[in-house]
């Protein structure tokens, strides 16, 4: 039974997230009950579909078929740093916050928006693919992998879609200079990686919060990684 309804908040947080930011979708809601009451709605309809989930996951861990089961080494060469990274784009998003997110924001290339133009969706990713490393249940993928791997994946480039379409031509420039994918642009040479770009002390901040995220991992969250 518990299994059945993680799975189902996780895919219906997932279909929702995605589903009412959908164009069509949307716009006929804004249209009806006016952009803030559909905010509203939105995050009303996300915390409904995600919070019961993340009760069922963190009550009862583990639900449902062991799937797979990778050597701890593994575990830790993928969930050290994914969350690393994870972190350090949620801290520097902070300073160079996105023109794909909800805040307004210049479409200029620069600190973190070189390594990612969607670095809270790919935080979002990143600690999925953390946590699908070492829980390898049936319900832990469908938490994991749904509420944080596709939302996060998927969302980035259904906002991309979004953004362009109500952009028009004026975001161009970013879009081909940066990338969903964390580094990819600078792997395919359409942009480079300036340490400098990036804010020292944010760097730091997100370093140390890291550090101590994994230290007391189990004195929090009742897993500990080292």
């Amino acid at each position: 039974m518990l299994l059945t309804l993680l799975i189902t908040f996780s895919l219906l947080f997932a279909i929702t997230h995605i589903g009412l930011s959908h164009g069509r979708v949307r716009s006929g809601l804004v249209a009806k009950i006016g952009p803030m009451r559909f905010r509203g709605l939105y995050s009303l309809v996300a915390v409904g579909t995600f919070a019961p989930a993340a009760v069922i996951y963190f009550t009862e861990r583990h639900l449902g078929p062991l799937l797979y089961e990778l050597p701890r080494w593994a575990v830790l060469m993928i969930a050290l740093p994914c969350t690393f990274l994870a972190v350090q784009l949620i801290v520097l998003s902070l300073a160079n916050p996105s023109p794909t997110s909800m805040i307004p924001a210049k479409p200029e290339a620069r600190g973190v928006l070189r390594i990612t133009r969607h670095p809270m969706n790919m935080a979002w990713t990143l600690i999925g693919v953390a946590h699908l490393a070492g829980n390898g249940a049936l319900g832990d993928v469908a938490f994991w992998g749904l509420s944080f791997v596709v939302v996060g994946f998927l969302g980035a480039f259904h906002q991309d879609r979004r953004k362009r379409l109500a952009g028009g031509e004026s975001q161009t420039a970013f879009y081909h200079e940066t990338s969903v994918l964390p580094f990819a642009a600078i792997l395919m040479r359409r942009q480079k990686l300036d340490l400098s770009d990036l804010p020292l002390p944010m760097v730091i901040v997100a370093l140390i919060a890291w550090g101590a995220l994994i230290y007391f991992h189990g004195a929090i969250f009742g897993a500990p990684l080292l």
